[in-house]
Parts: structure tokens; sequence; C-alpha cells
């Protein structure tokens, strides 16, 4: 809340030395400055100076101006007088009495019967006194969001202090729904200042069937400065714990961006401490180097299962700690990462060899990418073939680190790979890109422990593709014309069987008796593969007024490859995915693979979605949602995957729904369902209630990992002010 500079002359006036027309100015000597004034009539009586402005008077001083039925002006004792329907303007803002009076001298004013709009609120006042330059005191105040003439609610306080952009004290504070008391504060002291301000937080109330009743969220917000805020606050349970937390955040425009979340709980059962603390950070530095920095920590592997309040959180698997560093040197980049993931999952006594973490420090990429290896001349006459052969060259070196219960793999290995590539389009239609690669990689030691062993490998590619279309008429479903496109492609990928280990040259195959593999480190492999796919896309082109869309409407995606070096079953399962979106509401998508030597399928899964949405008060008319002149929005998606080879077939629902059953009532519904186990995995039901200025909500949530409702009503624009109830069985 903020109120007005009372304020109409702060200067030491003058007596006038003669009469004014309608409209006009004064300069005061003491203090050189103006005041315009306008009004109907202005009687002026020189014999003691006095200033008498009568009819629809205005009063333009710096920033303010007042308007009145009636303004008197006092030189003796230097008071100003507004007497009926008055408005005083400032900056933007107005306050509106029945009556003004303000002493230059004292620099004190008062305004009677004061009513205002400031920013989302109204307040009103018997009387508003200036008593200091940045301090007033109101009698009767009155503040509510509810902008009807007969207030739903308003808070009352009979005495209140105010210092402007700075704080209002308040005592006491009823808060009365329409005419009843509800809710009495004896005492209360809030911030007044635009943006993010200090103060204490309004806690939450509930209870649970494991805590028992609880208070959370009881703190204190400070503000530092534009950049950085840190909130403390407690959390207490009856039956469970103590939880004390920090949460700090920081941000930079075009600098930096981060925060720290610190937590530590008291169990009161096993006596146990627990704490967490999770943190980010992003830097950039004006040399164009990016740091970002990631830190995941806790106290034991079951913290975040047995602590959190969502389902999300308690289902999180690890928790990963890392930073890394990018630059660009010209076309050069370079990135440096430190990375650190823990499992929390894993459960060693009963699965042998589970990975507990795994290191990789440092990891550091530098990469050259594609760039010309001949200068294209700038004359196009001249541009030869050769002009389209591009090279690139990348590094990677990695140190790894994998920890199990009883054992570790600690390997490193350094990476080169360099290559050519080319494309060309011969006779108009067909399109060629032959590229071909070398990879050179040296390792720490090898399985013989022998160190610094290394090997290098080559390979090559070439791809040929074309472009067919159709153009045909649609005139259905208000399509224009329809554009059918089939695009095959063959790729041709060789790869000698054998590679150099700077001795000899080996078989590919004997690399894995010599060689780790780990990470993206493969091994040197022969490769002698014809690859075939076959794409088939449908557009539709749809023209209203001087506006034409194109949008997909089906595509159809095939591929298998072919093993010329293998003795038997050369082919791999044809592959095959099919996205359809024959309506803006319909989305349809299937994949599966088949097996030329068995005659059936190795995978097979459908996912459909259904998209209506009806009106809405809340969407532009040109917003695209089809109008169905029902109050309703419903999102339904289904997956289907077909068990295959020992696998389960799995058919589960996703729903969300809403209902605008009144202006007034919403009824929100989402669900997730397992079809082959006819049970629901979790659901959601929300009732909302629009109380004008008061918003209800309504939640029942059924899960097997947490159940239970969650009741709030607060005040719409203020929504810290509420009172919620939160029961579960978690």
């Amino acid at each position: 809340m903020s109120l007005l500079m009372i304020v109409l002359l702060s200067l030491t006036s003058q007596p006038l030395g003669q009469d004014s027309l309608d409209t006009d100015s004064v300069s005061v000597q003491g203090s050189l400055e103006t005041i315009a004034y306008s009004a109907d009539s202005l009687v002026f009586r020189p014999a003691d100076g006095d200033l008498l402005l009568v009819g629809t008077v205005t009063v333009d001083y710096r920033d303010m101006t007042l308007r009145s039925d009636t303004v008197d002006y006092s030189s003796d004792d230097e008071v100003i007088v507004a007497r009926g329907s008055s408005e005083l303007m400032d900056r933007g803002e107005s306050i509106t009495g029945s009556g003004m009076i303000y002493n230059m001298s004292t620099r004190k004013g008062r305004i009677l019967q004061a009513a205002s709009e400031y920013d989302f609120g109204f307040y009103s006042g018997a009387s508003i006194t200036r008593v200091g330059r940045n301090e007033f005191n109101i009698v009767d105040a009155r503040f509510t969001t509810c902008e009807d003439d007969t207030a739903h609610y308003h808070f009352y306080c009979p005495v209140m202090k105010v210092f402007p952009d700075d704080k209002a004290v308040a005592r006491p504070v009823y808060l009365y729904v329409e005419d009843t008391p509800v809710f009495y504060f004896p005492y209360w002291v809030f911030p007044i200042r635009r943006g993010r301000q200090p103060g204490f937080t309004i806690p939450k109330f509930g209870q649970t069937s494991r805590d028992g009743r609880y208070l959370r969220e009881m703190g204190y917000y400070f503000v530092f400065s534009d950049y950085a805020d840190l909130w403390l606050h407690g959390d207490i349970m009856e039956k469970t714990r103590f939880v004390v937390a920090a949460d700090e955040r920081h941000r930079v425009r075009y600098l930096c961006d981060g925060s720290l979340r610190t937590e530590w709980r008291r169990e009161f059962q096993n006596r146990r401490d627990r704490w967490m603390v999770f943190g980010r950070h992003l830097h950039d530095f004006p040399d164009g180097t990016t740091v970002r920095v990631q830190g995941e920590f806790l106290s034991d592997r079951s913290y975040l299962e047995e602590t959190q309040q969502t389902p999300e959180d308690r289902m999180t698997g690890e928790v990963k700690s890392w930073i890394s560093v990018n630059r660009y040197f010209g076309r050069v980049s370079f990135q440096a990462v430190l990375d650190r993931t823990s499992y929390l999952n894993t459960d060693p006594d009963s699965i042998p060899g589970e990975t507990e973490s795994v290191q990789e420090a440092p990891d550091i990429r530098i990469s050259l990418p594609s760039a010309p290896l001949f200068r294209t001349p700038s004359d196009p006459a001249r541009i030869r073939p050769w002009h389209s052969v591009y090279w690139n060259l990348n590094t990677h070196y990695l140190s790894r680190d994998v920890r199990m219960e009883e054992s570790r793999a600690a390997n490193s290995a350094f990476r080169l790979t360099s290559g050519l590539s080319a494309s060309s389009r011969l006779w108009g239609w067909l399109s060629l890109s032959p590229s071909i690669k070398a990879t050179g990689t040296v390792y720490d030691r090898d399985r013989m422990e022998e160190e610094y062993p290394w090997w290098l490998h080559g390979s090559a590619t070439l791809t040929a593709s074309t472009d067919i279309y159709g153009i045909f008429g649609g005139g259905l479903l208000g399509i224009d014309a329809l554009r059918h496109t089939i695009t095959p492609r063959v790729s041709l990928q060789w790869a000698p069987d054998r590679y150099f280990d700077g001795e000899s040259t080996a078989p590919s195959d004997s690399a894995a008796a010599r060689y780790y593999s780990f990470s993206d480190f493969a091994l040197p492999s022969s490769s002698r593969t014809l690859g075939l796919s076959l794409l088939n896309t449908l557009e539709g082109k749809r023209s209203f007024r001087d506006q034409i869309t194109r949008f997909d409407i089906a595509s159809l995606n095939m591929s298998t490859s072919l093993d010329l070096e293998a003795e038997e079953e050369p082919l791999s399962p044809l592959t095959a995915t099919l996205d359809l979106s024959p309506m803006e509401a319909v989305d349809l998508t299937g994949s599966g693979s088949w097996d030329f030597y068995d005659g059936e399928f190795t995978d097979l899964s459908l996912t459909s979605t259904l998209r209506l949405a009806g009106y809405d008060r809340t969407l532009l008319p040109d917003s695209g949602i089809t109008d169905l002149g029902l109050p309703v929005r419903l999102n339904l998606s289904h997956f289907y995957r077909h068990g295959l080879q020992d696998s389960p077939s799995i058919s589960k629902f996703r729903l969300n729904a809403s209902l605008e059953l009144t202006p007034g009532w919403s009824l929100e519904y989402s669900a997730y369902y397992d079809a082959l186990g006819g049970s629901f995995i979790s659901q959601n039901y929300t009732l909302r209630r629009d109380l004008h200025c008061w918003e209800a909500v309504f939640v029942r949530h059924i899960s097997d990992v947490d159940s239970g409702f969650y009741f709030k009503i607060n005040i719409v624009e203020v929504p810290d002010i509420k009172i919620e109830q939160h029961v579960s069985n978690f």
C-alpha cells in the first residue's frame, strides 16, 4: 500500500498584488516556484492577501494537480483549504476526498473521507493527516481489492501510520467478509515499497497421517539488491521432524544467473540429522567464455525418496554435480567438463556389479566445424565440383572412473577424428554426398597393462537420394491442394577389416581383446553396409483471404540395411514410422520393426492424441483453437506397445480435462490409467470456485505413492492471504 503525498505547495507564499484572469499563474518570490491555476471565478482580497477560487478549480504545481469545487488560500497562516468534491493527482496516482487542508509553513495537511486506487487495491480513510515530510496518520483505514460498490471483503484498521515507499504500521487489523469480522491481528507491519520487499512469509498449515499437524515455510525474506535475495524458512512437523532451509537466488542480466538451496532436518524418532545442498550457477564473461556449475549433494541415498513433497522428486534416481567451461577461439570451439553422477536406487546386495557412481574428470572436446577445403571463387562460372569439398576436425579426451560395490574401472583415452565431405547434384535431380573419415585413438593402457597403446582406422560413405513430387487438388476439409513427396535414399558405408596399431595392421575383430571400450570411445570395426530408406510425406495447403497456411498431414519413413559381409541373414529388420495429423485435434504415431527371416514383428507401438477445446473466454478470436460451443477442454492420449519376444504388452491412457460448469465454478480432472492392469495409477480432481475477489480450490489426489486432499481459499490479487489445509498419507 502507498499513500499520495498530500502536498499542494512546498514554498513560502507572498500576497498577490493584483486580480487574476480565469487561467493565470503566480511566481512566488521566496522560492522562485510557479503555480498555475484556473477557475470559473476568482476573488482576491488585497487587504489580507487571501485568494478564493470558485467553480471547477484546477491548481497545478510541479507534478501535482488539485481539482476541487472551491479552493481558499489564507496568506496570514499560509493555509490552503479545498472544499467539496476534491481530487489530488501526483505522478499518475489519484486520491479523492470530501475536503482537503494543507499548512504550507508546517508542511502538514489532512484529507477528509479520502479514497484512492493503488496498483491492485482500493484504499479509504475517514481522514489522512500528514504529520511529517514522509509520515502520515490514517484514521479508520480500509483496504480491499474488490471493485464492487459494496466490497465482498475488506481490511479495517482504526489507526495506521504510513511511511510512503517504505512501510505501514497498523494496530489492530481486522479482516471483514462483507460486514462480519473473521480474523484479528493485534499488530501488523507490512512493506509498501514497489517490487520485491523483505519481510516475514506467511506459513502453510496442514496435517498428514505421517507427520501429524504441521507448519511449513515459516520464515523471513531478505532482499539484498535488485540482483540477489535470500529466503530463510523452516518447517515444524508434530510427529516427525524439524527443518531449517535457505533458498538463495542471484541474477544479473547478460552476466550470471544461479540459485542455492540448503536444507537441514532433525528427525525426532531416530534423532537423525540429514541435509541436502543443491546449487547451480551460470556465468557469461565478456570475452565469450561461459562457465556453468551444478552441485547436488545429499547426506544419504534415501534422502529424496523419504523427504520430498511431490512424487516426481521422490522418484529421482540420480544426483549430478558438474562444472563446464565453453569458449570459442575464432571458429574453434573448446569445452571442458568435470562431471560426477551418483545413482540413488542401486541395491548392490541384490544386484551384483551394479554401478554406484560415474565420474568423468576431465572431459575435454575441441572441434573445428566443417569448412571449405578450397576457397570458393566469387564468380559462379568458375565454381568447380571440388569447391563443394569440406573438412572438419574433432578431438576428445576423457578420463572416466566407474565405481561399483566391490570393484572399480578407471580409463582414459584421447581421440582425434578428421574427415572430408562433399555434395553435388547430377542432372538436376540426383544428390550425391560422398565422405571419408579417419579416426585415431590412444589409451592410458590396454588390457595387458601396456602404456599408451593406439590405433588408426578409417571409413567411407556414399549417399545418393532424390525427390519425386506430385501435386493434386484438394477439396476435402477445406484443403486447397496436396503435395506428395517421395524421397528414396541409398547409402553405402565401407570400413576396412583391419586397423593400424603403430607396428602393423591387425584384424578389426581382435581389437576388443586388447583395447577398452567405454563412453563414446568405440573400437575399430569392419563394415560393408548398404542402407535403404524410403520417405513419403503428404503436405496440405489452405488459403484464407490473403494468408496461405502449409501443414503436414502424414509421413511414412521405412528403412533397412544389408550387411554385405554377413553370410547369414544379411538384412536387418525393416523399421517403419508413421505420423498422421488428419486434423488439428488428432495426432497418431505408429512405429514397428519386421524381421524378414522370422516373419514376425520385433517391435510394434502406437501413440494417439486427441485434443478438444470448447469455448474459453480467455482465448483470442484468432487463437486457432477449435470452438465447440461447449465450456470444455480435453486432452486424451493413449500409448500401446504390443508384447513381443517375452516382453509384456503395455496399454496406458492419460487424460486431462476441464469443464466450466458456470462462470464461477470449474472442474478439472486428470488420470493415468493402466488398461491391461485395470487400475488407475493416479487421479486428481480439482474443483475451483471464483468468488469474485476470492478464489477457492479443492484438490483430491489419489495414487499408490501419495493420496490425500488439499483445500485453499485466498484473495485473488493477494494470494499470500489465504487459508489452506493439506492432508495426505505421506
